[in-house]
């Protein structure tokens, strides 16, 4: 390529002129070399499938697949509980290497969240109980195992709690997460927290419980979603398995990611429903990529479409996006302004 652009370089001097068709071409053959040097680049959270992947509709072996032949993207993030029986199959882990390399992706990150779908318990970092700290420690650790042997180079971990102080959840967080990360780092895997509701909505609060650690294997997932800004909601009815209640204490999101940047091994681009000229309806993109821009962030920028998710808890009385077409609507948002 670089000879064949050296002669049209030449070809330019000599003539003093490009016809308008040649322009096109120059245009055409430098593109995906622009492409590739962007420091910003997109990949695609599995969790935006999570409607088909939960019911059975699809397996995550057909996930590689897709970020490559549907979406044209070139690397792939997880979420644990589709490979939650699956944690000790190396036939499976086999499998899922071999299509991730035939589909030429490369796998960033896993989502690991310690719940039972079926009826939503939990098992916390940051529990008040050592013993429920000790069991979800060494649960992460066989994730992290898990995550390294199909590529991925983090984890991103909760810092749940209930009925649980601040300062609390600071002190139980940097015991736990010193235990993991001195397990991670011999592995050389990364560990990143991620706004997700609570304490750690609060993106001055878990900017110092980064910084108090200081860790160069622990990190941020920045996340664009109003939930996961939300310090407080109403309680949730004991039967329902996600809150899906009024915010009554709402970090404001783009402060939050500004301040979460600096600390960020990755973002996570979150979108639920889209207007009709194309535009998230719940976050501004452009504010949000340009602040990412201006931050000098360098990695991927997760898809993680909702809409099609709450479509299922809706019952279908939702109107969001399918899936793919969320998926697509998110790709070409984030295009648009990077």
């Amino acid at each position: 390529m670089n000879s064949r652009r050296k002669f049209i370089n030449n070809s330019f001097v000599s003539t003093l002129g490009l016809s308008f068709s040649n322009l096109i071409f120059e245009k055409k053959l430098f593109a995906k070399e622009i492409t590739s040097q962007k420091k910003i680049k997109i990949s695609l959270q599995c969790f935006s499938f999570a409607s088909e992947l939960l019911y059975g509709k699809m397996s995550i072996l057909d996930f590689p697949r897709l970020v490559r032949n549907e979406f044209d993207l070139d690397a792939a993030e997880y979420w644990n509980i589709p490979f939650v029986n699956k944690i000790r199959d190396k036939n499976f882990v086999k499998e899922i290497n071999l299509r991730t390399e035939d589909n030429g992706l490369k796998n960033t990150l896993m989502l690991v969240d310690l719940i039972d779908i079926k009826n939503g318990s939990s098992i916390s970092l940051c529990s008040k109980d050592k013993k429920e700290r000790i069991i979800a420690i060494e649960k992460h650790k066989e994730w992290l195992d898990f995550s390294k042997s199909i590529g991925c180079s983090s984890i991103r971990v909760n810092l749940w709690s209930d009925n649980l102080t601040k300062d609390q959840v600071f002190m139980y967080s940097i015991d736990s997460l010193n235990n993991l990360l001195e397990y991670s780092e011999k592995i050389d895997m990364s560990i990143v927290v991620e706004n997700h509701g609570g304490y750690t909505a609060d993106a001055f609060w878990l900017v110092k419980l980064i910084k108090s650690i200081n860790h160069e294997k622990l990190g941020v997932l920045p996340d664009f979603g109003s939930n996961n800004f939300c310090i407080e909601k109403l309680p949730k009815k004991e039967e329902e398995l996600f809150n899906t209640n009024k915010c009554i204490n709402q970090f404001d999101k783009y402060l939050g990611v500004k301040e979460l940047l600096p600390f960020a091994k990755g973002i996570s681009a979150k979108s639920i429903s889209f207007d009709k000229n194309g535009n998230e309806e719940n976050t501004d993109f452009e504010r949000m990529i340009n602040l990412i821009g201006s931050a000098s962030f360098e990695g991927y920028i997760a898809i993680e479409y909702e809409g099609g998710f709450i479509n299922s808890l809706a019952k279908n009385s939702s109107k969001n996006l399918s899936n793919v077409a969320g998926v697509h609507a998110t790709k070409k948002l984030i295009e648009k302004f990077i």
